[in-house]
């Protein structure tokens, strides 16, 4: 028993003694975690099939530029389409919902004649934009903004004729 009592203490002194002389090491600080809602989205993005003829699906087109890019834009075309929503997916940000900062006046880029666009938070040269609809479905031109060049991709996310979505 005294045996054990005295390797008990050696140890208690042991560890104040390290602990007072700053021996024990600083847990690793952690990197933020993602908010539950961007990683809700990227799930949603990754897991889903593109079928493009349901709404409410999410549809999405990559976009790359060899300067930062720092618009998106989108037109729908003909089709009324009013109640959608709109998330990105940059290296910088990670995934964002932009659907409170669409503007559908003014800015950069008035050639382009776009229902909507909004400011990419940069500094990001590839950026993949996804749109999922409500409403109507249909086709969605795209187009960014990196430095002074203002255009849209050839190609769009795919849609078919502008529809209204049945609930």
């Amino acid at each position: 028993m005294k045996l054990w009592s005295a390797g008990f203490m050696a140890a208690v002194m042991m560890g104040a003694v390290g602990f007072g002389c700053g021996g024990v090491e600083p847990e690793p600080t952690q990197a933020t975690a993602p908010s539950v809602t961007a990683k809700y989205l990227e799930a949603a993005e990754d897991s889903e099939d593109n079928d493009h003829n349901q709404c409410g699906v999410r549809r999405c087109i990559d976009l790359e530029r060899d300067k930062n890019i720092t618009h998106i834009f989108l037109d729908f075309g003909n089709c009324p389409i009013k109640d959608f929503r709109v998330t990105v997916r940059t290296e910088s940000r990670g995934v964002e919902d932009v659907t409170d900062r669409l503007k559908s006046m003014g800015g950069p880029c008035q050639e382009l004649n776009a229902d909507y666009r909004f400011e990419l938070q940069g500094p990001d040269k590839m950026v993949r934009v996804c749109v999922q609809f409500k409403d109507y479905i249909g086709k969605v031109r795209v187009g960014a903004k990196a430095a002074n060049d203002c255009s849209y991709e050839s190609r769009t996310i795919d849609g078919q004729a502008c529809r209204k979505c049945q609930k």
